[in-house]
């Protein structure tokens, strides 16, 4: 198939997603094909130019310079946020608290051992048990970090699912459970933390998901936020490269249980559809789409929505967005009774 066919069904920027970092020699064939200016803009929109500088090495192109400025602006806060994260663990085990660490640098090393620092970060996220939450509070207070609450949630145990705490260092999102989300769908902590499992990380005791229950909670998260960063369905790819053998029966099961079936299958399809991701014929039996929704995922989640962020920018269409996620008719009322609270608590917040 010509390259310009080819581009004409998706963006430029999942053309280049989708050969990174494995196919970066078919890189040099494409990029005259593709508009440049318009991928650097959605690349630095989607926290990928890091990526795309590092794939695209020495090659000259219109928007260059842009690029490898919003790149080097990435790795320097991946490395700010690395160095929080360092901070925290430290404070932490202080404290007598060993979390299970939730995204940032610490999958990021896991993920791109090569170059974790083209991975963009925001925050530091950990999980603690609920009973752990005064003692991991005082333990940041002295970093400069303090609880900051969201004027839109009422009862944040109730609501929600972690604290948040800011100040000048960044911001720290500790969670109490591992996400509350599409009609306040739950994990079963117990049996998630019961299979988390010890490792290190930059010699200080860390403990991370079992490989099943991160996956699935990396794309309920993504899912959760309408797909607002494409580096989330990256960080989705190249687990998948790294984990071949994943339990799909154990995941489905799990994935049920919590009421967030609808949003893996969606980003399966999203990995195979729009990142070419070769995903397995297991995951298609434990996961097996609908026609009719089928249909609309495609009509609602298309390449260009994803790349312009319109549908996840926009309050109404990301509450929509993930309405249609939700699993089960029960799911969808306390979905819209809980969108309609947190809209009142936002206005009555405004001075």
């Amino acid at each position: 198939m010509a390259l310009g066919a080819q581009y004409s069904r998706s963006s430029p920027l999942f053309e280049v997603l989708s050969r990174i970092p494995h196919r970066n020699g078919e890189l040099r064939d494409l990029l005259p094909h593709l508009d440049s200016l318009r991928l650097v803009d959605a690349a630095a929109r989607h926290g990928v130019s890091a990526w795309l500088a590092d794939a695209l090495g020495p090659l000259d192109f219109p928007g260059r310079d842009r690029l490898l400025a919003d790149a080097r602006g990435t790795v320097a806060s991946a490395h700010k946020l690395k160095r929080l994260t360092l901070t925290v663990l430290d404070a932490l085990h202080g404290a007598g608290v060993v979390p299970i660490a939730l995204k940032g640098s610490v999958l990021a090393h896991r993920l791109y051992p090569s170059n974790p620092l083209c991975r963009p970060s925001s925050d530091v996220d950990v999980l603690v048990l609920p009973e752990e939450l005064e003692r991991v509070a005082a333990a940041l207070q002295p970093l400069g970090l303090h609880r900051w609450v969201d004027p839109s949630l009422g009862d944040v145990f109730d609501d929600h699912h972690h604290l948040s705490f800011s100040g000048p260092p960044g911001l720290v999102e500790v969670h109490f459970r591992l996400i509350s989300t599409f009609g306040r769908g739950l994990f079963d902590d117990d049996a998630i933390r019961a299979r988390a499992r010890d490792t290190t990380f930059e010699r200080r005791r860390v403990r991370l998901l079992a490989p099943e229950d991160e996956f699935l909670y990396l794309a309920t998260h993504a899912a959760n936020h309408a797909f607002l960063r494409l580096a989330w369905l990256v960080d989705l790819q190249q687990f998948l490269r790294l984990h071949p053998a994943l339990d799909w029966p154990a995941m489905a099961a799990r994935a049920e249980d919590a009421g967030f079936t609808q949003a893996l299958t969606v980003t399966l399809h999203l990995l195979a559809r729009l990142l070419d991701v070769p995903v397995p014929d297991a995951a298609w039996a434990a996961f097996p789409g609908r026609r009719v929704r089928g249909l609309v995922d495609e009509r609602l989640f298309t390449a260009a929505a994803l790349v312009s962020a319109s549908l996840a920018t926009h309050r109404v269409g990301s509450f929509a967005a993930r309405l249609w996620l939700v699993d089960t008719p029960r799911h969808a009322a306390r979905h819209l009774l809980d969108g309609v609270k947190r809209y009142a608590r936002r206005a009555l917040a405004r001075p």
